[in-house]
């Protein structure tokens, strides 16, 4: 955990190092790799002074957040501006684990490296949504949806836009867990009826 005047690089490595010590003793390796959470540090003195604040994991670890970055997260922000917090408050995440929320953190620090440029950071957002699977994107979508990340909502739907394009629709039922309610008739009824919508489909299957 984070103690009281340590700073906001400090903060990110402790979180990381905690994480480290809890995976051991559950004996389970996190999603997030423990040396890409040790680079969620500041980069310069400006942002070195800014506030951070504390949120709880569902699995016990605390991570110091830039205000800035907790502003995006609009359900933390909205509990902040409700009831207000203190300088030590720490505020529980009670669905979110650490390698949901470590993931978030991850794609905020790096997307901070890539500058203002909107083409270059266009292509950062696929590059990084392209390194994930399916189950990380799945994940990473319940996240930001969790947390109200709008811009977030924006990118992860984009990913799974381009993912899903001319995929069958058994792909995109597997990739969403859904299950389907249409009856063997109906639905050869339906694809009968619609035929120009299943051509030059991908008969990839999920995984």
């Amino acid at each position: 955990m984070a103690e009281k005047g340590e700073s906001s690089k400090m903060a990110a490595m402790n979180a990381a190092e905690e994480l480290e010590t809890h995976e051991r003793a559950k004996g389970e390796t996190s999603e997030v790799p423990i040396e890409e959470l040790k680079k969620l540090t500041i980069t310069n003195k400006e942002e070195e002074d800014e506030p951070t604040i504390k949120l709880k994991t569902s699995d016990g670890i605390i991570f110091d957040v830039e205000a800035s970055i907790v502003k995006q997260m609009e359900t933390v922000q909205a509990v902040i501006d409700d009831v207000g917090i203190g300088p030590d408050a720490v505020i529980p995440l009670h669905n979110l684990t650490c390698s949901e929320l470590g993931r978030i953190l991850e794609f905020r620090a790096k997307r901070s490296r890539v500058g203002s440029d909107p083409k270059t950071l266009r292509k950062f957002d696929e590059k990084f949504m392209s390194m994930l699977t399916p189950d990380q994107i799945r994940e990473l979508l319940l996240t930001a949806n969790y947390l109200n990340m709008s811009h977030m909502m924006d990118v992860i739907s984009g990913a799974i836009a381009n993912y899903l394009k001319y995929k069958t629709v058994e792909f995109a039922r597997e990739f969403f867990d859904i299950v389907s309610d249409y009856t063997p008739e109906e639905e050869a009824a339906y694809r009968e009826a619609n035929a120009w919508a299943f051509r030059n489909i991908d008969m990839e299957s999920v995984g």
